[in-house]
């Protein structure tokens, strides 16, 4: 009979050996409860503070400030500090337009000052931009017979001219512009285009804009991705994203020059074949599709911290608190050498071993079960163990980069279109915008011009932003 089923004076009369085997399985299902709540709290307790959850999980009710924020204040006053140089608008030495103004008459006796001298003038000068105007430019082709042999002849529409009316890469680069670097939908893209300029612009209009650009970057694709594969460093990350009804990922790859994004049905296995072949250093997360790739690895600082900061204040585990002040100190000491332009930290060896004595520490405290499921501190303490050469990376070459956040900030915009759209509605929608994203991100990233690219684009020259990958 069940436990649960006996009363305590049937379970008396059993005799002794009954009542202890009950209270082993009411312990045991004790601590099975016990395990499942702390594991319901933990989930509640997280937020994008203390664990990989990004910002937008945190919903309307923001975290309260964590007593042990892993951003901490440098001190400063917000806005310009100290000795900073002021920057503002300047005046030019050619203004496009010089209106006059003259005085009619003597503000004392009432004189006629027309033919009087000039004495002084001063000048101010209002920057502005001229109100959008469609401006209509018709191609006319000349029938000429010639003198010679009588043959009539006749000229070829310039490149790009191709339909009877059409509109010119100005108004299709801006539409471009504002969908895909702006993320305005398309309805709203269409109606900024026809406030701005009176054109009676559609959203189909747009659809068939961005087809066209996604044809003409397929070459800009390809040279980045062959440049990728080439580079020192190469970033990695994933989010995901809804499309055509399903989760799909967006996966990117990047350096600090290049961004290649692309769309996979799949976040790991084969959606990181590309990378099977990468012989450089990876940045990632802790993600075991990236793990099992055989090049050289570097594992995101950022997240760590954020993981021995959970275990620091959810379950006081005092050994990740002090680890969270020893990473710190040596990225400190990182930044520092590199302003004084050094190749080295002078110290690393001591910001190591006080690493390896703290994680000791913690699988001290959190030894591994011989049975059953071991505990997240336990499993993040086996993880700094084994792979601190690829944590620690950052300290012993100072061209490492301490987190992912490169390949982070290339993703973030696809979040805000999620929550301006909410959805990509097909497969070719997302695998366009990713192309444009990928194009737009790489020409921020070498401050080019961003609308010039994409103006340009649509006049069939496509300017290729430079693909050493470093």
């Amino acid at each position: 009979m069940p436990p649960q089923e006996l009363d305590g004076h049937s379970l008396y009369l059993q005799g002794e050996d009954a009542v202890a085997t009950v209270i082993e399985e009411l312990r045991a299902q004790i601590k099975a409860m016990a395990a499942e709540l702390q594991e319901l709290r933990d989930q509640v307790a997280k937020n994008s503070g203390n664990s990989s959850k990004p910002p937008s999980s945190d919903g309307l009710k923001k975290p309260a400030l964590s007593p042990m924020s892993l951003r901490k204040k440098s001190g400063k006053k917000p806005g310009g500090q100290q000795g900073r140089p002021g920057k503002t608008m300047e005046a030019v030495p050619n203004p496009d337009v010089i209106v006059s103004h003259r005085p009619s008459c003597c503000g004392s006796c009432q004189r006629d000052l027309a033919g009087a001298p000039v004495k002084a003038t001063c000048s101010r000068q209002v920057h502005d931009m001229p109100a959008p105007k469609i401006i209509v430019t018709e191609h006319q082709l000349v029938t000429v017979t010639c003198p010679g042999c009588g043959k009539d002849c006749r000229s070829e529409f310039p490149a790009g001219v191709e339909q009877p009316v059409q509109y010119g890469p100005n108004i299709l680069g801006m539409a471009a512009y504002l969908h895909s670097a702006h993320l305005l939908p398309f309805h709203r893209c269409a109606e900024v285009i026809r406030d701005l300029t009176g054109a009676s612009f559609s959203p189909g209009t747009l659809h068939r804009t961005l087809k066209s650009m996604h044809n003409a970057l397929e070459p800009f694709e390809n040279a980045v991705k062959a440049a990728l594969q080439k580079a020192m460093i190469q970033h990695a990350d994933e989010t995901g994203a809804r499309t055509a009804g399903k989760l799909h990922w967006i996966h990117v790859r990047a350096t600090e020059r290049l961004v290649f994004l692309f769309r996979h049905e799949k976040r790991g296995g084969v959606a990181v074949d590309d990378l099977a072949d990468f012989a450089g250093t990876l940045v990632s997360d802790y993600w075991s599709s990236y793990v099992k790739l055989v090049c050289s690895h570097v594992f995101c600082g950022a997240h760590m911290l954020r993981d021995l900061k959970f275990e620091f204040e959810q379950h006081g585990q005092v050994w990740a608190g002090k680890l969270i002040a020893v990473l710190e100190g040596a990225l400190a000491a990182c930044h520092e050498a590199r302003s004084r332009g050094e190749a080295t930290v002078s110290n690393a060896q001591a910001f190591e071993v006080q690493y390896d004595w703290l994680v000791r520490e913690g699988l001290r405290c959190n030894p591994p079960p011989e049975q059953g499921k071991a505990t997240k501190a336990s499993c993040l303490a086996m993880r700094l163990y084994w792979e601190k050469e690829n944590y620690l990376r950052f300290l012993h070459d100072l061209s490492m980069p301490f987190t992912n956040n490169e390949a982070e900030r290339d993703l973030r915009m696809f979040k805000v279109k999620g929550k301006i759209s909410g959805c990509f509605r097909t497969k070719q929608g997302a695998d366009w915008f990713c192309r444009a994203r990928s194009y737009i991100m790489t020409l921020r990233k070498q401050k080019m011009d961003v609308l010039n690219c994409m103006t340009n684009l649509f006049r069939g020259d496509l300017v290729m932003p430079a693909l050493g990958a470093e």
